[in-house]
Formats: structure tokens, C-alpha cells, sequence
């Protein structure tokens, strides 16, 4: 279990007990989103990134940069990572190498989920 905070920080839990495992810090702005699957933690900011942490150590393994706005919103399909920002646009991203994949513009206003 895992939550995002306006403190610009990430919490994983342990789900039954309720006890605090790992803190995670990187982000510059506050915590909008954050997706986990299998071994990533992909977590989504105001300060325009997208940060992929391992999620067995708490490390920062990668740093998404690409958005002109705050990143609202971030899912995890597959190999790939997508995020939504308050800059209209959707970038889908290569989660082995952290490129983006394509740029989804289209929308006239944030994109607010992925």
C-alpha cells in the first residue's frame, strides 16, 4: 500500500498492520498520484515529474522530465508509463528507459486521469 502527500512525499504501508515501512523522497512539489506495480512505484507531481522507484528499496530509479505543467495523474500498463498533465497534454513513456514513447495532445484543458 502506498500514498501521495502535498508534503512531497510518498508513504508505503504495510496494508495489515497499518505500520509505516519506507518514506519516499525526490519529488520538488506535492504528491498527485501514484501507481504501483510489481516491482515499480510510479509516483506523479506539481513539479512537472514523473520519479519510477524501486519498490523493494525505496530508491529512485528513474526521473521522467517532458511536461510543461503539474503531472495530475499517472498509470502503469505493461512496459509502459503514462502521464497526464495540467499542460494538455498525455505522454507515454518507455518504463525500461524512462524515454517518452509519444506525446497525446488533444485535450483543451489538464489531463486529469491516465
Amino acid at each position: 500500500l502506498v500514498t501521495a502527500s502535498d508534503d512531497k512525499t510518498l508513504i508505503v504501508w504495510d496494508g495489515a498492520t497499518g505500520q509505516q515501512l519506507k518514506q519516499l523522497r525526490g519529488h520538488d512539489g506535492g504528491v498527485n498520484a501514484v501507481a504501483w506495480k510489481g516491482d515499480q512505484i510510479v509516483s506523479a507531481s506539481r513539479d512537472k515529474s514523473v520519479i519510477v522507484w524501486d519498490a523493494a528499496t525505496g530508491q529512485q530509479a528513474s526521473k521522467l522530465e517532458g511536461h510543461e505543467g503539474a503531472v495530475h495523474s499517472v498509470a502503469v500498463e505493461g512496459s509502459r508509463i503514462v502521464s497526464g498533465s495540467g499542460d494538455g497534454t498525455a505522454v507515454v513513456w518507455d518504463a525500461v528507459g524512462a524515454q517518452p514513447r509519444a506525446q497525446l495532445a488533444g485535450h483543451g484543458g489538464a489531463v486529469l486521469a491516465a
